[in-house]
């Protein structure tokens, strides 16, 4: 699948949003899974609602639901994956070694990790730290989905290999859509190899490092 057609998918895919009345993003949700978002849900009903979800077994490994945390005012928003252990101990959605990283990889361009809302596509670790499910990433997809409508944001960072699985109705290689912008009404989306994979596989550094140059770019094209 080329650049062309995964834009001419999403787009395809924003007419159930609309139907909806929902026009941030195209999230590729099946009608039955649109149709369980309730437009009248507030923030803290929603906060509720997913420290409280039992919608898939990852409920019965967890500590913390990861709900996420940061700015709700600045409308921009990183998607990280899933919970590692020590993000399911402290209840943070990147802690570590891995929050180290993003500060410096963000710093770098002259942004603040203070400046995002960041929140993970699933909420809960998985066991032993394996790559969810299609099962678990479908129970987690309204969640996300009711924060994003929430905060509205103009432009989304989404890190790893698990956020394109959100958006995406078929599989897509991460080589294809990384470091390109998407404009879906007026959100912008950008995909990024996550601090973690950085962490262990150093041989991207260089294409990480042209990557947030061009989201620079993006970010300076929305907010100024």
């Amino acid at each position: 699948m080329n650049f062309n057609q995964l834009v001419k998918e999403i787009k395809n895919n924003l007419e159930y949003l609309e139907n909806i009345g929902i026009s941030v993003l195209p999230f590729n949700l099946k009608i039955k899974t649109i149709s369980n978002i309730s437009p009248t849900s507030s923030w803290e009903e929603i906060k509720k609602r997913i420290e409280n979800c039992k919608n898939c077994n990852l409920y019965r490994i967890r500590t913390n639901v990861v709900f996420g945390e940061g700015n709700t005012n600045s409308k921009m928003v990183i998607l990280t994956e899933f919970p590692s252990s020590e993000e399911d101990y402290y209840g943070k959605p990147i802690a570590g070694k891995t929050e180290e990283l993003l500060r410096r990889m963000l710093l770098s361009i002259n942004l603040n990790i203070n400046d995002f809302f960041i929140t993970p596509v699933v909420k809960c670790k998985t066991p032993a730290g394996r790559v969810p499910d299609k099962d678990e990433i479908e129970a987690c997809k309204k969640h996300l989905f009711d924060q994003l409508r929430i905060l509205k944001p103009k432009l989304i960072l989404a890190m790893g290999f698990t956020p394109p699985k959100i958006f995406f109705k078929k599989p897509v290689p991460f080589s294809e859509i990384r470091g390109k912008p998407y404009k879906i009404k007026n959100t912008y989306l950008f995909f990024i190899y996550h601090p973690n994979y950085l962490l262990k596989n150093p041989g991207v550094k260089r294409i990480v490092w042209e990557d947030l140059q061009k989201f620079k770019n993006l970010y300076e094209q929305v907010f100024h």
